[in-house]
């Protein structure tokens, strides 16, 4: 398995230099870059919160971990041997669909632990993971018997599940699958916590951190913590970064709305053409807002965060915490940063 993921991320690595150059390396490979630049295409035409920009960079972050040093560093405290002499488990992923293929570190994880998978796509993300698996599948024909995709899980027979949604969906899971051993990820958003010493490179890429992706993600940061008297203009001037998410409609349509609410109230905000940041004591902000607030004690605040870790996924900061994030790095997980802080593998063994 973890040869045949090593190929995969040396495939979407050559295809971002063909994306980049649109050079040619060898005849399968040409058709292979020509069918996944038309699925991007594709994607960007059914699904307008997913951008090209946004699809780049999720084969970016994949290919860059991908890597076979980087698979057995992930594995090495496990004891997959002896799964082999296991029967497989059969392991329900139920993906969402906010960003693209979010749910694909869940899909190495079922394949590494030796299990197989019954993978039911969301409507918004069902182009770019079959196209992925089949790269795979070509390169080790026996995992077309431990992938399944379906459309209807009531008709499935599984042992294991892996769900994604916010707190209405996760009751329903919960529920529903009360009788399976269940890892459940409930809905969380990313912070940040500004000194006010910040460089203007770390200012750029805090905006890919809140814009990437139209800030969809739990990993896009949506709330952040300011020092007393901090210009939050100091961040909008260098929202540019992210200016693309302009082109998505639906992302507008969000900012459009959000600003009448906030201008038919009277609601004090500060904005660009695309960016609202207003002053909240909350963690969720709707899509195209940033909340901030303003802190006078970083011992105090740390004490805050803490007490709310359930509603935090990163926290982007400098020498403020040891689990920390630095700027620009959010959407660069690495792969044994898992979601919510839960052990996918150690689950499924």
């Amino acid at each position: 398995m973890i040869k045949t993921f090593d190929e995969l991320g040396s495939f979407l690595r050559k295809f971002k230099k063909f994306y980049a150059h649109k050079k040619y390396i060898a005849l399968r490979s040409k058709k292979l870059f020509s069918d996944l630049q038309k699925i991007i295409q594709k994607i960007t035409i059914v699904n307008s919160w997913f951008r090209e920009e946004d699809l780049l960079i999720a084969i970016d972050q994949w290919g860059k971990i991908l890597k076979k040093e980087k698979l057995e560093f992930l594995i090495k405290k496990y004891s997959l041997n002896n799964n082999k002499k296991k029967e497989s488990k059969k392991v329900l992923v139920i993906m969402p669909g906010n960003i693209p293929i979010v749910g694909f570190h869940d899909f190495i994880c079922v394949l590494l632990s030796g299990h197989n998978i019954i993978i039911k796509l969301s409507k918004e993300d069902n182009l770019l993971l079959p196209f992925l698996c089949k790269i795979i599948t070509h390169k080790k024909p026996i995992l077309k018997h431990k992938i399944k995709f379906t459309n209807n899980i009531f008709h499935e027979k599984f042992d294991y599940v892996i769900a994604s949604g916010n707190n209405n969906t996760a009751r329903y899971f919960e529920y529903y699958f009360r009788k399976h051993p269940l890892l459940l990820r409930k809905r969380k958003t990313s912070i940040a916590v500004l000194k006010g010493n910040e460089k203007e490179k770390e200012l750029i890429a805090l905006n890919k951190d809140i814009l990437t992706y139209s800030g969809r993600g739990c990993r896009n940061v949506g709330k952040i913590f300011v020092p007393y008297n901090y210009d939050i203009q100091l961040i909008l001037e260098k929202s540019f970064v992210s200016e693309y998410v302009t082109n998505n409609y639906k992302y507008i349509d969000n900012y459009k709305y959000c600003l009448s609410i906030y201008t038919m109230n009277k609601i004090s905000i500060q904005k660009n053409h695309f960016l609202i940041f207003k002053e909240e004591n909350d963690f969720h902000s709707p899509i195209s807002v940033v909340y901030y607030e303003f802190y006078d004690d970083l011992n105090q605040l740390r004490e805050i965060i803490i007490k709310n870790d359930q509603y935090i996924q990163c926290i982007v900061s400098k020498n403020f915490l040891k689990k920390e994030v630095y700027f620009g790095k959010t959407q660069y997980p690495e792969l044994e940063d898992y979601a919510d802080g839960i052990d996918t593998i150690q689950f499924l063994n």
